[in-house]
């Protein structure tokens, strides 16, 4: 097994995702092989974009994407493999106060919101989007995705932000029936002034 590893970056990389990202490499050597993804600019989607096609282009059975101020545990990649689903990542928080979850499910009506990650269950579960601070993705299935993979949408009146790449990214997946899936019990964090 192949795996592309990407850390979209616009320069800049902190220093405990890459000791965090060397342990979980190291700790999956005898079971895959890696490729890294040069995926450095300044707009977050079109790197997102470039490490997919990279990943395409080496040959490689997965796409790990995973931000540049990311915390997490040595045996991150082996857990998310270990589910065995196309489209996986996940639960951490944003990097704002009060803490919330960068999970988003559907309410009733359809809406997009925000849970609270406290009702999460104690496995992996599906969701309707996850963010891509730390994702992993079957190439196959950037394959069967439409471009753009990676887009924003903004509001037609107001100009503001309503869907961000992270989101796009799993409704076009789920366009082509591939489900996103979320295992809550990974401990992901986002790194700020603190761990979030």
């Amino acid at each position: 097994m192949k795996i592309c590893v990407a850390v979209p970056n616009g320069g800049t990389v902190k220093s405990r995702l890459m000791t965090d990202l060397l342990c979980a490499m190291f700790s999956s050597l005898q079971r895959v092989s890696f490729t890294w993804a040069e995926v450095e600019g300044t707009l977050g989607p079109h790197n997102r974009w470039l490490a997919g096609q990279q990943a395409i282009q080496h040959g490689c059975d997965y796409l790990w994407l995973v931000d540049n101020d990311m915390a997490f545990p040595p045996d991150t990649l082996p857990r998310l493999l270990a589910h065995q689903k196309d489209l996986i990542g996940a639960a951490y928080n944003s990097r704002v106060l009060p803490r919330r979850t960068v999970v988003k499910m559907l309410d009733a009506q359809g809406a997009v919101i925000v849970p609270d990650a406290s009702t999460f269950p104690n496995e992996p579960f599906v969701c309707h989007a996850i963010g891509s601070g730390c994702k992993l993705v079957a190439v196959e299935v950037l394959k069967r995705i439409p471009q753009p993979w990676f887009a924003l949408d903004w509001h037609p009146k107001t100009g503001e932000l309503i869907k961000t790449d992270d989101v796009w990214f799993c409704e076009q997946a789920k366009k082509v029936g591939i489900d996103t899936w979320c295992d809550p019990t990974i401990d992901v964090k986002h790194i700020g002034d603190f761990l979030y």
